[in-house]
């Protein structure tokens, strides 16, 4: 692997980490000691990886609650302005393939991974054809200890982990699902072609922006 591979390799075994860790709920069960919390639901990974990955299309979504919602727009107002004052649809993005149900990329090698070194705890059935359904994903008492005694001191952790807590507090209740059909309502998404990468919307953020505040971002 070259250097910007074994980057790359690190920050998506750290996103996907992040992702379970900051939305997964608590959990408790005297058959499974080890298992202190609980994510339901890989398309709902896929769905926040998406956000995480592509800052312009998370301020459109949170755009889209401030047209909605008076109380939060003023909130929502300086989040944005904070995404594009430090260029992160630039910097940050990390680009998604359009696969048959919107922005897909394969993790299983990254849950192989967790699971290998005692992070996580995978459950999952088989349906009747056969194909793999109700993925369960365990954090364990190791993972949520070494979080806990290591978190402060890896300064690369706390964007992602700003990031998580600005998702889940705007989208957090949201299924997989729910987050699939949000996400396809906004043409570029929608429209790009199976296995193409999803493109940028800046300039309908911009747009979406002034429209609402009356001022440029």
């Amino acid at each position: 692997m070259t250097e910007n591979e074994i980057i790359r390799d690190y920050k998506d075994k750290l996103r996907i980490f992040l992702i379970l860790y900051f939305f997964s709920e608590n959990f408790s069960d005297s058959q499974f000691p080890s298992r202190k919390k609980l994510f339901k639901s890989e398309v709902k990974i896929q769905k926040i990886d998406f956000l995480l990955r592509n800052p312009d299309y998370l301020a459109y979504e949170l755009l889209e609650i401030a047209e909605k919602n008076i109380e939060d727009k003023k909130t929502i107002k300086e989040e944005v302005q904070s995404i594009f004052k430090n260029n992160e649809p630039q910097i940050r993005r990390l680009e998604m393939e359009r696969f048959f149900f919107g922005a897909y990329e394969d993790i299983d090698d990254i849950i192989a991974f967790l699971v290998g070194i005692e992070f996580i705890e995978f459950h999952s059935k088989k349906s009747t054809s056969m194909r793999t359904i109700e993925k369960e994903y365990y954090i364990t008492e190791i993972a949520v200890n070494k979080m806990k005694d290591d978190f402060e001191d890896h300064k690369s952790f706390q964007w992602y982990a700003n990031r998580c807590a600005l998702i889940k507090k705007y989208f957090g209740n949201l299924s997989g699902t729910e987050l699939k059909i949000s996400q396809y309502k906004i043409s570029e998404y929608k429209n790009t072609s199976y296995k193409d990468y999803i493109g940028s919307i800046e300039d309908q953020v911009l747009n979406k922006f002034r429209n609402i505040y009356g001022e440029p971002l």
